[in-house]
């Protein structure tokens, strides 16, 4: 292994694996206000649809917004119910976020009242279940 090999990544078996050969960061600038959103739909409110939406448009969207997926199993053990969970982040305030998000994801209908304006800080606490306001 050279120096240039950082680590290599199991993919989807045993015989399979990626190999890193080099990383890129880049740093952004973190304004004052951040917003954040969580949209939250079921198989019966079309979230198969918003989540192919969302396959085909994820990588397109504006570099300050960033959405994620979470799909999980919400029925109450006896029922299976899926649920899409859209989370977002986007680097300026509401005033920007819902425009935008109208031009290039209007199906999943983002409302002033979905968005919730906070520092970069509050949204870490928000996306990881420890502040009020996950709507």
């Amino acid at each position: 292994m050279g120096e240039d090999l950082f680590w290599a990544i199991r993919g989807g078996g045993g015989a399979s694996f990626g190999i890193i050969l080099s990383w890129k960061i880049k740093l952004v600038r973190v304004p004052p206000t951040v917003t954040a959103f969580t949209i939250r739909k079921k198989l019966e409110q079309g979230a198969t649809k918003l989540v192919s939406k969302w396959q085909y448009i994820a990588d397109k969207l504006h570099e300050d917004l960033f959405i994620r997926v979470i799909i999980q199993d919400v029925g109450n053990g006896t029922q299976k119910r899926v649920q899409a969970s859209f989370q977002s982040l986007f680097l300026a305030g509401d005033d920007r976020l819902i425009p935008l998000m109208n031009e290039s994801f209007p199906e999943l209908g983002l409302e002033a009242q979905d968005c919730i304006e906070m520092n970069w800080i509050q949204s870490l606490l928000y996306f990881n279940g420890y502040q009020k306001g996950d709507r």
